[in-house]
């Protein structure tokens, strides 16, 4: 990250990726040294050319290269033999490019495992130190903001996309950019962990294909909550067809998107769905770091008909507009005109492009309002047309001043919709005092909304010490899956997840003998690890009030089973007594092959299947996070009691996940999915339990 001595090796006097490496930073003022290398030229950019890395007076620190593909692993080894620590690897044709570049992008994974090489790339654009002025970053950054804001992303082009809006268009400085390309040596995780305790860095932006060290991911974001230091993640790859384009771009495999959530999530990390959510996130965040605790905020428009759009913007994503205060509402009337209704969101009317004094007025009246923690004002900042009307010039300087004037509120502008080039006469002076400028309404409610859920998540206590694996003989992983019965259900008694009293039976005669010791009405099933879905073959039957019933249910089952599933291999009958009440969930184990384990919770029966009602974490899980999991669940109403029916056992359903987790991680290395589906959650103080189960061990 902070090399000395820079060797390029590629470069020639036409401008190409690796010329730009050297020219980057000539403009920005690099201290250190850079030697282009290529023997067709003397001198490139007035620098002297050297034919190797051999010939440089000093051993380069970081290298450079631009070459083809083909070259690159062998002139890297060289370079490891010169001294060289370190590489940034401009070129494509690696793990994107198939078969014969995957073997290239192996032999640089060596490189770094065996030699100790930090490679960044291959397939990138490099990385931008902006305080230092080191650039060995191949795109055109003659201008540039230091600031805050770091940004670290896969993609090289969206490396420069990101970073030039911020400062050019939105004047927010940055500390670093960082395109890591295919990670073949160096992660996004070991940038960002390196990141969070850079002192010129406060806030990161992450724009992500795949992840490679996830355990890493959290134990950087733990560190990261420590330093209150918001990390913003735009993570693709959630349809199938974005992972073959990932795959096709940086070789990367995007992995299960409802794990990665739950991952990010967790980890207080701030999830975007769009690249101008992300922008508007980053901007603000670098901004809004000192101020009230609250979230209530008060929208001023000049745009009638924005109010309405705004307070439809807000309550899409759950931001608070409060009614102004008597006060407040009598101060605004006493100057804004007779028409006009002063309210949250407040319409400033036409009259406040007509007089000069309404608009710093109603500023400072909101800024007053003691329900007001947020004033967010729409305004226009297009870049006008020459000698054209441009009244937000004004306005931003009037924020400007009131800002300076001194507040605790924190004061955000806003465009109604995303557009072309920003006025920097509106957007600088803004800047400059402190006032964040979002774009398109939408947008910037969404960033408001990350920024308070970002401050809740510190706010809030890091969670407890969670139920661990019980001491005990676990069962030994099998070389086949699922687990039969017997085996899956002794693992899950060891987590004390309780089960519905079952008997195992070889044929009709003990099905009879289990029922009269169950007591009647009983639910007989098919005994078959090689069957997952049991109603699917005709292998389940309930309500058999009696023995005839038991008989003739255990017959049906066979005959159904080998019928439908021939290949099946029968072990016998499963009898339980009949529980005829609860409510029907599915709650589980879904496991990423990087991300491990997940704990998945929902509602069974045709929520599961139609409405797709499911929430998921990353163990461990305590009973705070369990129970959140739970209320995040759109159906949760059904839980706390609907039309007569009485409130669920919503603590013995917490309780039944945290228990799951512990399993998940006592066996995250070998277990491939658990279902217990139905869970049926009995009304409170009555339990939950699984009626049916099934448990596959790697």
């Amino acid at each position: 990250m902070k090399p000395n001595r820079i060797a390029v090796i590629g470069a020639s006097p036409r401008m190409n990726r690796a010329t730009r490496v050297i020219a980057n930073p000539k403009h920005v003022g690099y201290a250190g040294l850079v030697f282009p290398s290529n023997p067709k030229y003397a001198e490139i950019l007035d620098l002297p050319c050297y034919p190797d890395l051999g010939s440089t007076p000093e051993p380069a620190d970081l290298v450079v290269v631009a070459i083809p593909a083909e070259q690159v692993p062998g002139v890297l080894a060289g370079a490891v033999e010169n001294g060289a620590r370190a590489a940034v690897v401009l070129s494509s044709g690696f793990a994107e490019a198939g078969s014969v570049g995957e073997a290239r992008q192996a032999a640089l994974e060596r490189l770094a495992a065996e030699r100790g090489l930090r490679i960044c790339g291959p397939n990138c654009y490099g990385i931008f130190d902006i305080r230092l002025g080191l650039a060995t970053f191949s795109a055109d950054m003659t201008e540039v903001r230091p600031g805050p804001v770091a940004v670290v992303s896969q993609s090289g082009g969206f490396s420069q996309a990101i970073a030039d809006h911020l400062m050019q268009q939105r004047s927010v400085g940055l500390s670093y950019i960082i395109s890591c390309g295919n990670q073949a040596g160096v992660t996004i995780e070991d940038y960002v962990e390196f990141l969070v305790d850079d002192e010129d860095t406060a806030v990161i932006g992450v724009y992500a294909e795949g992840f490679r060290q996830p355990d890493k991911l959290r134990h950087v974001a733990a560190r990261a909550r420590e330093r209150c230091m918001p990390i913003v993640v735009l993570k693709v790859g959630r349809s199938e067809n974005a992972r073959q384009a990932t795959l096709a771009h940086t070789g990367t495999l995007a992995g299960t998107p409802e794990i990665i959530d739950a991952v990010l999530r967790q980890s207080g990390i701030v999830q975007v769905t769009s690249l101008n959510e992300m922008l508007d996130t980053l901007t603000l965040l670098a901004a809004a770091r000192r101020y009230r605790r609250g979230w209530r905020v008060t929208v001023l428009s000049g745009l009638g008909g924005e109010c309405g759009r705004a307070a439809d913007a807000a309550d899409r994503v759950g931001i608070e507009l409060p009614s102004l205060s008597a006060s407040s509402v009598a101060t605004l009337r006493s100057f804004m005109p007779d028409f006009a209704n002063p309210r949250n969101p407040l319409d400033g009317t036409g009259a406040m492009y007509e007089n000069a004094e309404i608009f710093p007025r109603m500023i400072d009246t909101v800024l007053r309002d003691e329900s007001t923690d947020v004033l967010a004002i729409n305004m226009r900042a297009n870049v006008p047309k020459p000698g054209g009307w441009a009244p937000s010039r004004g306005y931003a300087r009037a924020i400007a001043d009131a800002v300076r004037a001194g507040t605790d509120r924190l004061v955000v502008c806003f465009t109604s919709f995303a557009g072309a080039d920003l006025d920097q006469e509106v957007v600088g002076p803004l800047a400059e005092a402190g006032v964040p400028y979002l774009e398109s309404t939408e947008t910037a409610m969404l960033a408001l909304r990350h920024a308070r859920e970002h401050r809740r998540f510190l706010e809030r206590p890091v969670p407890a010490a969670v139920l661990g694996s019980p001491r005990g003989t676990h069962v030994a992983a099998p070389d086949r899956h699922p687990l039969d019965n017997t085996e899956a259900m002794r693992l899950l008694g060891e987590f004390g997840i309780r089960l519905a009293e079952t008997v195992v039976a070889r044929g009709a005669d003990e099905a009879v003998e289990a029922a009269h010791r169950l007591g009647y009405p009983v639910v007989l099933k098919i005994d078959s690890r090689d069957i997952a879905h049991k109603t699917e073959v005709g292998g389940v039957r309930v309500g058999c009030g009696g023995a005839t019933a038991v008989r003739e249910a255990a017959d049906e089952i066979v005959a159904a089973v080998r019928r439908l599933a021939p290949r099946a291999r029968i072990e016998g009958l499963l009898v339980q007594r009949m529980i005829a009440d609860g409510t029907e969930m599915i709650v589980g184990i879904k496991s990423d092959p990087l991300f491990g384990p997940a704990v998945v919770c929902g509602f069974g029966g045709i929520f599961v299947e139609v409405l797709r009602d499911v929430a998921v974490r990353m163990p461990p899980l305590d009973a705070a996070t369990a129970h959140e999991m739970i209320a995040e669940l759109r159906g949760s109403a059904l839980l706390k009691g609907a039309r007569g029916r009485p409130p669920a056992d919503v603590a013995a359903l917490a309780d039944t996940l945290v228990r799951l987790a512990a399993l998940a991680e006592a066996h995250r290395d070998r277990l491939g999915a658990l279902d217990l589906n139905p869970l049926l959650v009995l009304e409170e103080g009555r339990g939950a339990v699984a009626v049916d189960w099934l448990v596959e061990l790697a």
